[in-house]
């Protein structure tokens, strides 16, 4: 823990933390969060039991919508916030069913309501129960708030075939959750697969690939990536804010910016390019040459470079034993155009990291 809160990036000027936290944690406000705890208990977890320095609740809005419980989210939530230490953040779960999409929204005011569904009143025109565009209004509802969202569970029956998107207030995606399976790709380190393929990890929550993040990115959408836990889950599901400081708006600031990554362990994970970080989007005439920063929690298996959702180089440590990689990696084979590239690692332990992706226009 001492070692990732004090690790800093000075880059083009700025400086970066690395803040651990996450916002879909669920209690036993939420209809099926018995097993949860209480909404006292989350904080507490937080604070005391994983050390995070913020976090979010992913109660389905906020009890259901209901005022009472949604006040109580929202007083705790001031209550427990440690300046400088420990900074909770507005937050509910909106779950609507596939292919709209359960989506996580967070705020850094106090008072925003959770948005109730937009109702179809023509049977025939409805869309899993509703209007076809209530994500569309969930959009404009956060750019009147100032707030973002996250989908998670893309593939399952909780997730989107994509058919929306807006890069203002959906800058990022849910790709690993504690809970459930990685939705990274089809065959993806900890994704599940088809419960009719007969292997192993079952994909949990329905079989739904065309949520699979890599083709929303193969559509242009640019989305950063961050891990929660959804239910039950602990110590394995981490949203590293990379951000310039500790403070809602700091961290709000850096999720909207994708400048964040998602993590199974306590992992530092700095990917660079030139003057950017993760997540940024940048024009170049220099063939992309990514420097790589990785301190891991265990011995690496490999750190995976990925041009455009493929895995075209697999890097390894000099010491096979040794959690920490310094390095550079140049594009061999740079071609025109806009491609994103991001950095997978994988450790022996099989804990995993994912830097949020960077869209690179290279001009030759």
């Amino acid at each position: 823990m001492k070692r990732i809160r004090s690790y800093r990036l000075e880059v083009g000027g700025k400086q970066y933390q690395l803040l651990r936290g996450e916002f879909h944690r669920h209690t036993e406000i939420s209809w099926d969060g018995g097993a949860d705890g209480s909404l006292e208990d989350m904080f507490r977890y937080a604070i005391d039991a994983a050390t995070l320095d913020w976090i979010g609740n992913g109660d389905h809005d906020n009890g259901a919508g209901r005022e009472y419980t949604w006040w109580l989210t929202q007083k705790l939530t001031d209550a427990y916030h440690i300046k400088d230490r420990f900074t909770p953040l507005f937050c509910y779960e909106r779950s609507v069913s596939y292919p709209h999409g359960h989506r996580n929204c967070l705020f850094v005011q106090r008072g925003v309501r959770t948005l109730p569904r937009l109702a179809e009143p023509d049977p025939q025109k409805r869309v899993a129960g509703i209007h076809a565009d209530d994500t569309k209004m969930l959009y404009r509802y956060l750019k009147e708030f100032d707030g973002i969202t996250a989908a998670h569970t893309s593939a399952t029956g909780m997730g989107t075939d994509w058919r929306d998107n807006d890069p203002k207030v959906e800058p990022i995606v849910e790709i690993y959750q504690g809970d459930r399976n990685s939705y990274e790709m089809e065959g993806a380190p900890r994704a599940g697969y088809d419960p009719k393929s007969g292997k192993q990890p079952v994909a949990l929550g329905g079989w739904f690939p065309k949520g699979y993040i890599n083709l929303a990115l193969a559509k242009g959408y640019r989305l950063g990536f961050e891990s929660s836990s959804d239910h039950w889950s602990t110590h394995i599901s981490y949203c590293v804010a990379v951000a310039e400081k500790h403070d809602r708006a700091g961290i709000l600031n850096a999720l909207k910016q994708r400048h964040c990554y998602g993590a199974t362990d306590n992992i530092i994970l700095d990917v660079r390019c030139g003057n950017h970080i993760l997540g940024d989007e940048f024009k170049t005439n220099e063939v992309p040459v990514l420097n790589i920063h990785v301190f891991g929690t265990a011995p690496l298996a490999g750190i995976d470079i990925l041009k455009d959702s493929e895995v075209v180089e697999t890097l390894r440590p000099h010491d096979a034993n040794g959690p920490e990689y310094k390095g550079k990696w140049q594009d061999p084979k740079p071609q025109a155009g806009v491609h994103y590239y991001y950095v997978r690692v994988r450790q022996k332990d099989g804990q995993l990291a994912w830097a949020s992706p960077m869209w690179i226009e290279y001009a030759k």
